[in-house]
């Protein structure tokens, strides 16, 4: 096969060529966050009951909401707890279950459940958690001009609250990168009555004929359909109050008299109790945490976001825009070390090869089939749908040091074919054919160690999977372009005549290796055979020792347990 190869050199190379572009198109392509996408293994249901016990919320809602949801699929364990006006009940999958159709599965079990709970409970809210919920930044909105929080004009933040949660949030949700966005600080709004006493003591009309006429005209009816020959119609009724003169205008008959609300009560808008507020540089803000879709890219949902931004705010001049607890910050600066760390680590690798092959085609040769196996294991990496993490780049530098070895080993053996006089190409063929069957049997023993990895169960099994599957697609990408790509490039390098690069044949005798690396190891191994008795005892006494201080140790640990307990 490696003949085959050498005699096809453009051919071998521009298919590498096309898979190394394809690479790099797809490293620009592979979405990047700090954490693996890893499905929490939970589902969260809140339920709330306002002006209810903890006992009659429990009987009445938590109940029988937790006989249907026994029959969701995959559960583990359910818990519930009941507090007055609020419940929890939070339920435990297997891992490995896919938590959206389990989501939908809870969700058909809370609707099934609606029909037997009181009419004045809300439907409870379901949650389910994953590692990439995190908010990647907050975006604060503010007016520009305000005072302390003290001094704030309510009625504009109020104003700025609706439109934050009706204008803003909807369109950063509209963007593709963009999983959801949740808001705080926000002031809600209500409609604030107040009769006036004189006025219903003349008409006669009471405070709770005012409740009944408010409850009358504010009911939303069921549709119904009207079929004209071949057309059918869907006809809804409404008569929702959702304005401040709808309410104004609503008619009270009363001794055949009729009157509107506004002739007997001031209607008006008036803040929510606050249950908690949003501060940023002593003004009272508008937070919106912005969660990105797992598998979109960071800085591409960061630029899209600083063009909305932007947008809205030459649109809006008297609101101010601006990110505080900006995660990207964290993430750049990881993901940049690490790069940074895998380009150090590729560098040093270099100059090491250099320093003891003694020229520089070979570490050239080396360094060229390095590249083009980071850049390729990219392509599995898009295929597969793993992010370019903390946990995989940790695994690509991992591998980068094992990649390395398969490279020397191939040149090393080439480099021996020729000094014993082989010509070029046929040093390749031999050297190259001579070691593929002992790099496989090597790659292979040493991905068996990360194997198991991929079978942990739990969070960190889950976790640890992208570490395992960088360092396992990295040695097998590296090992075939080890015998592939490299005795290709290693015949291209050593047939440049000398006279047209002078730098590329460049040697030197490395005076570590050549005196004192090879003088040190024949020195020692004579020496060792010298003494053998002494050698033998020397190491038995060690592994004595060492295997005593670990049972000194497990008998501590066992003891401190057994304390704890």
């Amino acid at each position: 096969m490696v003949k085959f190869l050498l005699q096809r050199l453009i051919a071998v190379l521009m298919s590498f060529l096309a898979c190394f572009i394809i690479g790099l198109v797809t490293y620009f392509t592979i979405p990047v966050s700090l954490l693996p996408d890893i499905a929490i293994p939970e589902i969260t249901i809140q339920v709330s009951g306002a002006n209810t016990s903890a006992r009659e919320l429990e009987n009445t809602v938590v109940k029988p909401i937790r006989q249907q949801l026994m029959q969701v699929g995959h559960l583990q364990d359910i818990q519930s707890e009941t507090r007055d006006g609020a419940g929890i009940i939070r339920l435990s999958f297997d891992f490995g279950t896919n938590t959206d159709l389990a989501f939908i599965e809870v969700n058909e079990k809370i609707d099934a459940a609606m029909n037997s709970l009181p009419r004045s409970i809300q439907r409870p809210r379901v949650i389910k958690a994953s590692a990439t919920d995190i908010p990647v930044f907050c975006l604060n909105l503010t007016l520009k001009g305000d005072e302390a929080y003290q001094q704030m004009n309510e009625n504009d933040f109020l104003e700025l609250c609706v439109f934050a949660e009706t204008v803003i949030k909807r369109r950063i949700e509209q963007l593709p990168e963009v999983a959801m966005v949740d808001m705080t600080g926000i002031l809600r709004q209500q409609i604030l009555i107040m009769p006036d006493v004189n006025q219903l003591q003349v008409t006669g009309i009471t405070i709770s004929e005012l409740e009944e006429v408010l409850s009358a005209n504010n009911v939303e009816f069921a549709s119904m359909k009207v079929r004209d020959g071949y057309y059918e119609y869907n006809i809804k009724f409404s008569t929702l109050l959702r304005t401040l003169e709808d309410v104004r205008n609503i008619y009270i008959r009363k001794n055949d008299r009729i009157f509107q609300l506004k002739d007997l009560a001031d209607v008006s808008f008036a803040p929510v109790k606050e249950s908690g507020v949003s501060l940023s540089q002593g003004k009272r803000v508008v937070t919106l945490a912005v969660i990105k879709q797992a598998d979109e890219n960071m800085d591409k949902m960061k630029e899209e976001l600083l063009k909305v931004t932007g947008y809205f705010a030459s649109v809006y001049p008297d609101i101010d825009f601006y990110i505080t607890r900006n995660q990207t910050e964290l993430l750049d600066y990881t993901i940049s070390n690490l790069k940074q760390n895998l380009s150090l680590a590729f560098i040093f690798i270099f100059i090491v090869a250099i320093l003891f092959l003694g020229d520089v085609k070979s570490p050239a040769v080396i360094a060229l089939t390095m590249i083009a196996s980071i850049v390729i294991t990219f392509v599995f990496f898009y295929l597969f749908k793993i992010s370019l993490n903390i946990i995989s780049l940790s695994g690509l530098i991992l591998a980068l040091g094992m990649m390395i070895d398969s490279a020397i080993i191939v040149t090393e053996n080439i480099s021996q074919y020729r000094s014993a006089g082989y010509s070029l190409e046929e040093s390749c063929d031999r050297g190259t054919t001579e070691v593929i069957t002992p790099m496989l049997s090597s790659t292979f023993t040493t991905i068996a160690v990360f194997v198991p990895l991929v079978f942990m169960s739990g969070i960190a099994g889950a976790i640890f999977y992208d570490q395992a599957f960088a360092v396992t697609t990295g040695l097998v990408v590296s090992y075939f372009t080890g015998i592939m790509l490299l005795p290709v490039l290693y015949k291209l390098f050593y047939s440049i005549p000398p006279s047209k690069s002078k730098w590329l044949n460049f040697t030197f005798n490395n005076p570590v290796k050549d005196h004192t690396l090879d003088r040190f190891y024949d020195s020692g191994v004579d020496f060792v055979f010298r003494h053998k008795k002494v050698h033998f005892c020397l190491l038995s006494y060690l592994f004595l020792y060492a295997y005593s201080f670990s049972i000194l140790f497990l008998k501590a640990g066992c003891r401190k347990l057994t304390r704890m307990n």
